[in-house]
Order: structure tokens, then sequence, then C-alpha cells
């Protein structure tokens, strides 16, 4: 199913169908009207449909249709490209990621991602329920308000796992965590603060081209909105370098603990090792089988052997307690 926004300051439209209806639904340039088409890149010969009616360059549709594709911006005479990393968190702890390309140009935005589910819905929101000033702009301000909403994502995404850092380290102080299931999670956080990292560092870098590369498509009322997206996503930068100092300190923690938990294992083994050096010393001397032995020949040695091995072994207790080494 394709989804298609259509509005202005008066009212909106918003259309629904099979990918085979959708070019009965495009429309040219319009500055009167905004329209924002939203695809997904699964339905190929959809993406390049659309690549024809817009005129994009076949590189452009190469890009769209690569999800690989690391965070670029191109302009052209009659649109410009954008692709971005957008992830959001579902299930209260699973982090999607996915590749989000932008197409705009007068009149029109097109959202191109790999598979449903987004993090556009309060746009969507304020569009059909008349809020804030989405319907009174143009296609312009609607892109800077998308991009807004992945840029946004990002901050949340770092605060989620900033939160499941300071859970791990908690429960690690209260000891209520299995260590191998710690050991896992600090793993998996690892893996998604590199992915993270390589992708917030690159969308930095390019939102600071948009402004030189797309002039002449955005208003400067526009602009102003941008510098304040760049300024959030380099906060968010600084924001992952505090989380690494986090799982940094997580990880010497769960280090000294582990290693406090052998070094008592280690210590327990020992002591249990040293009450049983004497016994088995004494266990070995009767125990060597000689024929002349007079102690073997008493009617009491048994039971006064047992007793000697009982109070040494009391007595090295006795004395490793004196001692505090348990």
């Amino acid at each position: 199913m394709f989804n298609i926004i259509e509005y202005n300051e008066a009212n909106f439209k918003l259309l629904e169908g099979d990918y085979e209806q959708l070019s009965q639904f495009l429309k040219g340039p319009n500055e009167e009207i905004v329209q924002w088409i939203d695809i997904d890149i699964s339905h190929k010969i959809c993406v390049e449909s659309l690549g024809a009616y817009y005129k994009l360059h076949h590189l452009t549709v190469d890009d769209i249709l690569n999800p690989g594709q690391l965070p670029k911006i191109e302009a052209f005479d009659d649109y410009f490209f954008l692709t971005l990393k957008m992830m959001h968190i579902v299930d209260e702890d699973e982090i999607v990621y996915e590749n989000v390309s932008f197409v705009a140009g007068k009149g029109f935005v097109i959202t191109f991602q790999e598979k449903p589910g987004d993090v556009f819905e309060d746009v969507r929101s304020r569009i059909i329920n008349y809020k804030g000033y989405l319907r009174k702009k143009k296609a312009d301000y609607l892109f800077i308000r998308l991009v807004e909403a992945i840029a946004d994502n990002y901050g949340i995404t770092l605060e989620h796992i900033r939160q499941h850092i300071e859970g791990i380290e908690s429960n690690l102080l209260n000891g209520k965590r299995h260590k191998v299931k710690v050991s896992n999670e600090i793993l998996y956080i690892k893996k998604d603060l590199n992915l993270i990292r390589g992708y917030i560092v690159p969308a930095r870098e390019v939102l600071g081209k948009v402004k030189t590369e797309t002039g002449h498509f955005l208003n400067k009322s526009t602009i102003a909105y941008l510098h304040d997206i760049q300024d959030h996503v380099g906060f968010q930068v600084s924001l992952f370098e505090t989380l690494r100092e986090m799982m940094k300190d997580l990880m010497d923690l769960y280090n000294a603990q582990t290693s406090n938990e052998l070094n008592h294992i280690m210590k327990t083994l020992t002591i249990i090792s040293a009450l049983f050096i004497p016994l088995t010393f004494v266990a070995g001397w009767y125990g060597m089988n000689f024929e002349h032995m007079p102690e073997i020949d008493w009617p009491y040695s048994y039971p006064i052997l047992i007793g000697l091995m009982i109070i040494m072994t009391l007595g090295m207790i006795i004395y490793m307690k004196t001692k505090k080494w348990f």
C-alpha cells in the first residue's frame, strides 16, 4: 500500500491504495498544494516509475534502492536528494535501523523507506489535525520537519541506551543479574553504539551541507529550523561520547565484580585445601602399612586418631577466624 498526503492551509487529503494505482494520484510541481508520497523500496518497479515520473537521475534511483547507502546529499535542477539512517525503538527494547531517502522539490516530498513503520507519526498527526505550521507552509518545511523527526529519534534512542546502561549498572551493584546475561547485554549495547556512531556523525556532516546544496529549494525561514536540527545532532554526538564513557565504567564495574567473585571462590577453595592438608598427612602417615607400627595395635588408636583430626581441623578454623581470613 502507498500513502499520499495532499494538503494546503484550507484542507488535506489522505490517499491510499495498491502500488498499481499510484500513477493515478501523482501530480507535477504545484505551489498551491503540498504532496507527500511515502512508499517502501521493496516495490522496485514503483520506485523506478516514480523516478521516471519526476525525472530522477538514474544514480538517484540506484541510491534509493541501495539500503546500505551512507548519509549523503545531492542537488539537481528540479529536486534534491537526501538519504539518512532512521532508528526507532520497538517492543520497548529492540532498536530498528533502516535507510530513509528523501526526494524533494517544488510542491512535493517523497520518502522511501526499507520497511513499514517509521518516526513520522507526529508529522502526519499535525497535518491531519491542523496543528502547528505544517499546513501553512510549503514542501520545504515538511521536508525539514521529517528530518527533524529522524534527528529527534536519534536522541530518544541514545536516551534509551543510557537508561539501559544505568539499569544494568544498578542491577550489577544489587547482584540481581546473571553474569552471562549481563555480558551479552554489554556486547549488544557496544554493537548498537558503534552502529549509531556510524550513522549520527555522517548525518551531522550531511546536514551541514543541506543549506549550501539546496539553498534555492529552501526558504530563509526554513533554513533557521535547519540550524536547530544541526545543533541538536551535534549535541547527540557529544551525548554519544558520554555513553561511551558510561560503557567503559560499566565494563570496569563488571570486570571488577567478576574478579572479586573469582577471588572469593579461590579463597574458599584455598581454605578448604588448607584444612585437608594436615588430615591428608595423618591419613598418609598411618596408611603406609609398615609391619611394625605400635600405634596400630592399640585398642583406642582409631578414636584417638579421629579425635586428633577433629581437634586439628577446629584449631585451624579458629586460627583462620582470628586472622580474619574468612
